[in-house]
């Protein structure tokens, strides 16, 4: 199909076509010889492309010749103004050709990761296998269990005087989060779990401050990141029914740190779903999910549960933005990013705000904040929040 950018307009001469096609055969990337074929087609000739191009050469040597001799003030002013109009198009379309040309590089940048990331997978699989257990026969109750993960930032590596992190310090926390989450489900009769990562599970480099607490570089911050959630996915598929993973991204996980520029879905935490799909695809009580345009929404017992990050979606105002823009009142919306726990009924709706597993880190000290490192387990009692654990790690 020819792009309507090379195709004759409806008011051009083929004089004129000619002259435009001369005029930009590096902006339309084309040869003189596939302009030949345009230039035959639309005159009905069978000239060569040597023809075409010698005649679009003599234009060019006589043109300034022609306008300094003969044409009189008017024209050759008309004449300035539309060359000077051609030069506008041409630079706008080199632009828009250069964006575009970004755009392609990143998205093949992002699948080119993704590849990489299947294939380190598929190699981890041999070296360190996780195989299912038997199948146990569960009683289905009426309960669900929602364990909420979010903001570990994993890399991130600091000591003050309120508080240490670094991988191993997560690695132990996560162990406590997941033997704890265990515990509450036995003591709830809990056989069917929702595991919602809200978010920044990996610090990421987006800040000043985050290349500077950060001890691991990104791309080895998402290999520990997806590893330990699916050995911890594993571990909770032993212990129940059906286990489903929810994956919100962060702002800590954008590739570009200024936001303006950042394309919103291209995020390392996307990474994530991909590296678990492959590495946990023998499990079939495990089912992995994620988010469209940082919202995931999931329906229990007939009312919307909605889970977002929290940079967007503000603790304060969630309750009265997220139904304009969703067209329905959540019964519960989960979310993360301020690092300390919030829950607070508006209306119909309720908001509650996750902790962080990372804690007060050297920002917040030096903000005057304070966050007792925890995460939250939620009992459903059908659609309705039975109890709420706060999981002090």
């Amino acid at each position: 199909m020819t792009p309507t950018v090379f195709k004759r307009n409806s008011n051009e001469t083929i004089t004129d076509y000619h002259i435009r096609l001369g005029d930009n055969l590096e902006l339309y990337e084309l040869t003189w010889a596939q302009a030949t074929e345009l230039l035959n087609e639309e005159s009905e000739e069978d000239y060569t492309e040597s023809r075409w191009r010698k005649k679009y050469k003599s234009y060019l040597e006589w043109k300034p010749v022609i306008l300094e001799k003969y044409a009189n003030n008017e024209v050759a002013e008309e004449v300035r103004d539309a060359t000077l109009e051609l030069k506008k198009e041409t630079v706008k379309l080199r632009d828009q050709k250069r964006e575009y040309n970004q755009l392609i590089f990143k998205e093949a940048r992002f699948e080119n990761l993704k590849n990489g990331i299947k294939e380190a997978v598929l190699e981890l699989a041999k070296l360190k296998p996780l195989s299912p257990s038997h199948p146990k026969v569960f009683q289905v109750t009426n309960k669900k269990g929602i364990s909420l993960w979010s903001d570990w930032h994993i890399g991130s590596e600091f000591k003050n005087s309120l508080n240490t992190y670094n991988v191993d310090i997560f690695r132990s926390r996560l162990s406590e989060l997941i033997t704890k989450t265990l515990m509450y489900s036995k003591r709830n009769e809990i056989d069917e779990i929702i595991v919602a990562n809200l978010g920044d599970i990996i610090h990421g480099a987006i800040h000043v401050s985050a290349r500077v607490q950060s001890g691991e570089d990104v791309i080895n911050q998402i290999q520990i990141a997806a590893e330990s959630v699916a050995e911890a996915l594993v571990e909770l598929s032993l212990h129940h029914r059906k286990v489903k993973f929810i994956n919100i991204i962060g702002n800590h996980s954008r590739l570009i740190s200024n936001k303006h520029d950042s394309i919103f879905r291209e995020n390392l935490e996307y990474l994530i779903p991909w590296f678990l799909e492959t590495r946990l695809r023998d499990f079939k009580n495990i089912e992995i999910v994620k988010d469209t345009d940082g919202i995931y929404i999931e329906e229990i017992e007939g009312e919307n549960h909605v889970f977002v990050h929290g940079d967007l979606d503000s603790a304060y105002t969630s309750a009265k933005n997220l139904p304009q823009l969703l067209g329905f009142v959540p019964k519960y919306i989960y979310s993360g990013h301020i690092h300390h726990n919030y829950e607070k009924e508006f209306g119909k709706t309720e908001v509650i705000v996750n902790g962080s597993l990372m804690g007060v880190d050297d920002y917040a000290i030096s903000k005057r904040y304070y966050a007792t490192p925890m995460q939250k387990y939620i009992v459903l009692d059908g659609s309705d929040i039975e109890c709420t654990y706060k999981i002090k790690l």
